[in-house]
C-alpha cells in the first residue's frame, strides 16, 4: 500500500504527532492542576467562559448570603463537617449554602403538603399555605446555622476541657529539649485517643507554624478557629512569650494552671447556681406532695365531720 521510500517517513510523522500531542497533554495537566490549587485559596478568579462566568457569579452571591453572620469558628466547625463527608474545605461554604436552601425548600414543601391533606383547597388553606410556606422557608434557613453554631460551642467547649493537660504534657516535652513544633506533634499523638477535637486543632497549628513565616499568625488562626476564652489566653501567653524571650516552660506551667483555677472556678459558680435553679421544680413537684402528705389526713377529718 505504501512504499519502501515513504514508509520510514510516515513513521517518523506519526511518532513527532503522538509526542506532540502528549507534551500538549501534560501540559493541559500541569495547568488544570495549578489552577485547581489556586481556586483553594482564590475562588474568585475571572473565568472565560461566559456561562462558567456566570455560574461563578451566581455561587459567590450564593456563598455572600449564607456565611453572612457566621464567625471563624462556625466556618471552621462547617469545614469539620463537611470533611466527614469528603468535601473539602474550600467547598464547605457552597455545600452549607445549598443544604441551607434544601433545608428551607423541604419544610416549605412538607408545609403545603401538611394543608393539603387536612382537605380540599379553601380560602383558609391559601391563607395558610401562603404563611406557612415563607415560614418553613425561613426556618430551614436559620435551623442548619444554629446546629453548626451549637456544635462549635460544644467543640470549643471540648478543646478547652483537654487544654490544661496538654500544656503540662507540653511543659514536660520542651523541658525534655525538644522544639515548641517538635513538642505539639509528640502531645498530638499522645492525646489523639482521649482528646480527638483538641488534637486536631493543635495538629493544624503545628502544620501553620511549620508553613508559615510567622508563628504569631499561626496562633491567631487557632484562636479563631476555637471561640474559647481558654485559647485566647493561652495564645496571648505564647505570642508574647516567644517575641519576649522569656522561659517557655515556665509561660506553659503558668498558663495551665490559669486554665485549672478558672475551671474550678466556673464549677463554683454552676454549684452556686444550683439552688436558685431548683427552686422552681421543688415548688412545682416536692411541695405539693409534701402538702398532700401534711394535709390530706386533716382534709379527709374535715369532710368526714361534715359529713356527720
Amino acid at each position: 500500500m505504501f512504499s519502501s521510500s515513504t514508509l520510514p517517513g510516515l513513521l517518523a510523522f506519526a511518532l513527532l504527532a503522538g509526542g506532540t500531542l502528549l507534551i500538549i497533554q501534560l501540559v493541559r495537566e500541569r495547568h488544570r492542576a495549578i489552577a485547581a490549587r489556586v481556586a483553594l485559596v482564590a475562588p474568585s478568579l475571572p473565568i472565560a467562559d461566559a456561562s462558567a462566568s456566570s455560574a461563578a457569579r451566581a455561587d459567590a452571591a450564593l456563598l455572600r448570603v449564607s456565611v453572612r453572620g457566621l464567625r471563624d469558628s462556625d466556618l471552621a466547625e462547617i469545614a469539620h463537617i463537611c470533611a466527614l463527608f469528603g468535601i473539602r474545605a474550600g467547598k464547605a461554604p457552597i455545600a452549607f449554602a445549598v443544604t441551607r436552601l434544601v433545608s428551607g425548600a423541604i419544610l416549605a414543601g412538607a408545609a403545603l403538603i401538611g394543608l393539603r391533606m387536612l382537605g380540599s383547597v379553601g380560602p383558609i388553606i391559601a391563607i395558610g399555605g401562603l404563611l406557612l410556606a415563607p415560614a418553613g422557608v425561613m426556618v430551614g434557613w436559620v435551623a442548619p446555622l444554629l446546629v453548626v453554631r451549637q456544635m462549635a460551642k460544644g467543640r470549643a467547649k471540648a478543646v478547652s476541657s483537654g487544654l490544661p493537660e496538654a500544656l503540662e504534657l507540653l511543659v514536660i516535652c520542651v523541658e525534655a529539649g525538644l522544639a515548641l513544633e517538635d513538642g505539639l506533634d509528640r502531645i498530638t499523638a499522645e492525646i489523639r485517643a482521649t482528646q480527638p477535637a483538641l488534637a486536631q486543632e493543635l495538629e493544624v497549628t503545628s502544620a501553620d507554624m511549620k508553613i508559615l513565616l510567622d508563628r504569631d499568625e499561626a496562633f491567631r488562626k487557632l484562636a479563631q478557629r476555637v471561640d474559647s476564652p481558654g485559647i485566647r489566653s493561652v495564645v496571648t501567653t505564647l505570642s508574647q512569650t516567644l517575641r519576649y524571650g522569656t522561659p517557655l516552660s515556665g509561660a506553659l506551667r503558668v498558663a495551665a494552671a490559669e486554665l485549672r483555677n478558672d475551671a474550678l472556678l466556673a464549677l463554683e459558680e454552676r454549684s452556686n447556681r444550683l439552688p436558685s435553679l431548683m427552686t422552681l421544680p421543688m415548688m412545682l413537684f416536692i411541695m405539693p406532695t409534701i402538702f398532700l402528705i401534711v394535709g390530706g389526713p386533716v382534709v379527709f377529718r374535715i369532710m368526714d365531720v361534715f359529713a356527720r
